[in-house]
């Protein structure tokens, strides 16, 4: 299927977005990248996803998106995803969030419920955190090709405490926590546990071969998780 390159505009900022259409009957699926993830990053999932119409969306400040000068509370970036998630028009829709953009996937499902079919938090738990210096300053060390600085010091001046273990209740479709199973997944077995407490419809799958990294060594075991938690949701099958 062929994957088609979109602009669209959350007030001042144009965010760059990446959309494979079809025709298809299936649920359509929304890619929320992680803290410099951009939406290239996932041709390949959308690929293995065909014919199910997908978009992912570069955040401001990452990838071809624009860059401003501020602008990057937390509420930002979740209206970017709002922005994103119009070109579905009124339809239903599911959402993946990786990371960090989990966090925002999460803070735009309890605002607007009502509009998903299904949630996939990727490997991270029901909070925005406080950035510190020292964060900002490993992203930009760690990966100079992607944490433009300027970028990583605005997220970290404007980034304060986000808890959203209490809004996930507001949450009413299906909702998928996505883990690694090896050192270095952000989702304990105690954070799992709060999951399933606080939501309504909830389950934790853990990619047994992967950590944070949820695509990789095993590719296959990740997109079969996604996929299959997609069909369910074409079929509510919950």
């Amino acid at each position: 299927m062929p994957i088609e390159e979109r602009w669209v505009q959350n007030g001042s900022v144009r965010l760059h977005c990446l959309a494979q259409e079809t025709d298809s009957t299936l649920t359509p699926f929304l890619i929320v990248p992680g803290t410099f993830g951009v939406a290239e990053d996932y041709v390949q999932e959308m690929e293995a996803l065909a014919p199910r119409r997908c978009i992912t969306v570069s955040l401001r400040g990452r990838g071809r998106s624009d860059s401003p000068g501020s602008g990057y509370r937390f509420e930002d970036h979740v209206a970017d995803i709002a922005v994103a998630a119009a070109q579905l028009g009124d339809e239903r829709f599911a959402m993946m969030g990786y990371s960090m953009g989990a966090a925002y996937a999460l803070g735009f499902a309890a605002q607007q419920s009502g509009r998903l079919a299904g949630v996939i938090v990727g490997d991270y738990p029901a909070r925005y955190r406080a950035l510190s210096r020292k964060w900002a300053e490993r992203a930009v060390e760690s990966m100079p090709e992607r944490a433009r600085p300027e970028v990583a010091q605005a997220l970290q001046h404007e980034s304060s405490e986000v808890l959203l273990w209490d809004s996930l209740g507001s949450i009413d479709c299906p909702v998928m926590i996505l883990k690694g199973g090896q050192p270095g997944s952000m989702v304990t077995a105690e954070i799992a546990a709060k999951y399933l407490e606080r939501l309504k419809h909830g389950e934790i799958v853990t990619l047994d071969q992967n950590a944070h990294e949820l695509w990789r060594p095993d590719f296959e075991s990740y997109i079969g998780a996604i996929r299959a938690f997609l069909e369910r949701v074409d079929h509510a099958q919950f």
